[in-house]
Formats: structure tokens, C-alpha cells, sequence
């Protein structure tokens, strides 16, 4: 429970953290405490930030960011720019189009893989998103097609007393499965998109003063999931979920006083992956890297490279951490995998260096060449082992 209320707070923070701050400026300046400069040009900041999440998103190769604000802003400009040359109904039944066309098209991303921008099937996005929008401004040039595309979006089902009964509620009843869709993926760009709609919402239903704060925070929730998928891409490793080697730097950084490190290998894995495949390998490593995720006796994991993996133990002695590794073995050991496509199971075996910092080093990364040293010792005796020396 602990370790999942943790990861909802690291993948939903920054885009929560944008929303509350984007809803403080808007009570802040119905209050009126806020300088009139804060808010000057306001209409114009989505747009800005748009062009921020377009140019972040190409580049680091997030086709899915480019189309998710490309979606935005062609539905703010909806709010802003259709009035000028469109009519009434038209510019009414657009402001309510954007109630769908945002959770579909985040929905759709949340099933593509990312393509890049400028690959084929970056650019088929990027053509079919195009196609939508000038069917619905072809829409919105004939009055009396907007008005009926109006009266089917805008269905309502039940009467409601108060500010409940202005949401269209087919347009909700839509969007609550995608949200639920959205934060079931469990990645911090999925919740970011599942943030946007609540903003999307408000922009519909708030006064006109008010719409450029909607779309505001709905770039800006998307913004933060650039800024959460770009740190994944940095320091967590795709495979195992574990921290990548560039975190295993930081935080050896970061250790002070009494620590342990540990080294752990999986046993005959290159073997394993030439009988098996290296589809099975990755089983192998997944399956160690869970066991490692809950190693217990204030141990953090991380993957080192390969079949090789890191454990610190900050102020810890050897005498304990020795105990929650050992315990951590014999529960590898004792698990098996089951082969693709086979009832056949295979066992798993690691073997571990672990060091402890003398009182003369300074150095961490002498205390994991001293545990890698180990390691090696362990494997030479036989593997399936701990070695400290």
C-alpha cells in the first residue's frame, strides 16, 4: 500500500501541482489581489505553451505529446479565434465539440506506441488530426448543421438543479470512462492526459474571462508529463521498472556515514538466454527485479547493466544487511518461472558481493568496486551464494 500511494504521488504531482496553481490564479483574480500584469495577454499564454510542448515533444521523440497539444490548442482556438469568422451556432456547437474530441484523442494515444514526429505513422497522426478539425470547421460554416450536431452533442438525460445542470451530460458520461481508462495505465503521461479534462471542462462552463485558464492548465498538466516522462527516460530503466544506473550515481552521491553495497548477478544468464531466448531472459530479469523492488532492511535497487543489479543500504551494518540479502536469495531460489509456451518451469539462482564502507573511504564507487570484487568471488565458489569477505 505504502510503496503504491508513493508511485501515485510521483506519477500525479506535477500535474496536480499545475492544476492547483492555475486554479489559485483564477480565484486570485476574481478576488482581484492580483497585479493586472499577471493576467494581461492571458489569451495569448496557451499558445506559448503549446509551442513549448510541441518543441519538447520533438525533442525527445514524443509524437503522442506533439499531437496531445496540437489538440489543444486548435480546440482554444475554438474559443478565441472561431468567433471572429464563424457564426453563433457555429462557433457554439465548436466550444462543445471540444468536450469530445479531447478525452477520444488522448484515449487514442493512450493505446499508440510512441513513432516519433516525423516518421510515417507520426505524420498519419498528424493528417488524421487535421482531417477532424476541418471537418468540424466545415461543420460550423452551415448554421443549421451546427445547430443539430449541437442539439445530439448537448443530449440530456436528467434534469439538474444549479451549475450541475449547464455540464453536458453526454459529453461527461463520455469522459469518466476515459479518465478511469487513462489512470488505470498507471504512466505519468496518461495521468497528466486524464488531468486535462477536468481543465477542459471548466473552460466550457466558466465565463468567458476565464477560458484561457482552462486550456492554461491543460497544456501545462501535459507539459509536466513531458518533464516526468523525460526523467523516466533518464533514470529509470524500462525493462525492470528499477532505478537506471544514472539514479545508482546520484544517490551514491548522496551516501554519507555508515552504508553497505551490494552486487547481485543472475546466475548462468547468458546460458539461460541462449537455451531459452532472450524473451525469457527478460522474464528472468523482471522477476528479479520485483524481488528486488521489495528487498526489505532499507535496501534500495537498482539495475547496474545486463544481468547485473545494485543494492544500497544506507545506514546499515553489515551484519544486518547480510540477514535481508540472504533472505532475499533463498526467496529467488525457491521461485520459478514458467517458460512461454511450455507448462515446463525453470528455477532462478543470483549471486551477491556485499562490502561495507570502511571508516577510511571516501569514495562510494571504491565500495562497489569492492562489491563487484566480491561478486566475483561468490560466483567462483559456486554462485547461488553471498560473499563478504
Amino acid at each position: 500500500m505504502r510503496r503504491a500511494f508513493f508511485a501515485c504521488i510521483s506519477v500525479g504531482l506535477i500535474p496536480l501541482v499545475i492544476l492547483a496553481a492555475v486554479t489559485a490564479l483564477v480565484f486570485g483574480d476574481k478576488a482581484g489581489v492580483l497585479p493586472d500584469g499577471l493576467v494581461g495577454f492571458m489569451q495569448f499564454r496557451p499558445f506559448m505553451m503549446a509551442i513549448l510542448g510541441i518543441v519538447l515533444g520533438g525533442w525527445f521523440s514524443r509524437g503522442r505529446v506533439v499531437y496531445a497539444m496540437l489538440v489543444l490548442a486548435f480546440c482554444y482556438w475554438f474559443f478565441i479565434g472561431a468567433p471572429v469568422v464563424l457564426s453563433p451556432e457555429g462557433v457554439r456547437f465548436l466550444r462543445l465539440a471540444t468536450l469530445y474530441v479531447v478525452p477520444v484523442n488522448l484515449l487514442l494515444l493512450s493505446f499508440m506506441s510512441e513513432r516519433g514526429v516525423f516518421r510515417k505513422r507520426g505524420i498519419a497522426r498528424l493528417l488524421f488530426l487535421a482531417l477532424q478539425f476541418f471537418a468540424l470547421i466545415l461543420f460550423a460554416t452551415r448554421p443549421d448543421l451546427a445547430n443539430a450536431l449541437y442539439a445530439l452533442l448537448n443530449t440530456r438525460f436528467i434534469e439538474l438543479d444549479g451549475i450541475a445542470n449547464t455540464i453536458p451530460q453526454l459529453a461527461f458520461l463520455v469522459s469518466v470512462p476515459v479518465v478511469l481508462v487513462l489512470l488505470a495505465k498507471g504512466r505519468s503521461l496518461e495521468f497528466a492526459f486524464a488531468c486535462t479534462l477536468p481543465a477542459v471542462f471548466a473552460a466550457e462552463l466558466v465565463e468567458t474571462r476565464y477560458i484561457p485558464f482552462g486550456y492554461l492548465a491543460a497544456m501545462g498538466v501535459v507539459l509536466g508529463g513531458v518533464v516526468q516522462e523525460a526523467w523516466r527516460m533518464a533514470f529509470v530503466d524500462d525493462l525492470t521498472g528499477l532505478a537506471g544506473r544514472r539514479a545508482l550515481g546520484h544517490a551514491l552521491m548522496e551516501l554519507s556515514g555508515q552504508y553497505c553495497i551490494a552486487m547481485l548477478d543472475v546466475d548462468h544468464f547468458k546460458k539461460f538466454n541462449d537455451s531459452h531466448g532472450h524473451d525469457v531472459g527478460d522474464i528472468v530479469l523482471r522477476k528479479v527485479a520485483r524481488e528486488l523492488s521489495h528487498v526489505g532492511g532499507g535496501g534500495k535497487a537498482f539495475r547496474y547493466g545486463g544481468e547485473e543489479f545494485s543494492i544500497l543500504f544506507s545506514g546499515r551494518d553489515m551484519a544486518k544487511v547480510y540477514e535481508t540479502l540472504e533472505n532475499l536469495r533463498k526467496k529467488i531460489a525457491n521461485s520459478k518461472i514458467t517458460l512461454p509456451e511450455s507448462t515446463r518451469q525453470v528455477g532462478i539462482t543470483v549471486s551477491i558481493g556485499l562490502a561495507q564502507r570502511p571508516e577510511s573511504e571516501t569514495d562510494p564507487w571504491a565500495v562497489l568496486k569492492e562489491a563487484d570484487g566480491r561478486l566475483f568471488c561468490a560466483k567462483e565458489a559456486g554462485r547461488n551464494r553471498i560473499f563478504a569477505g
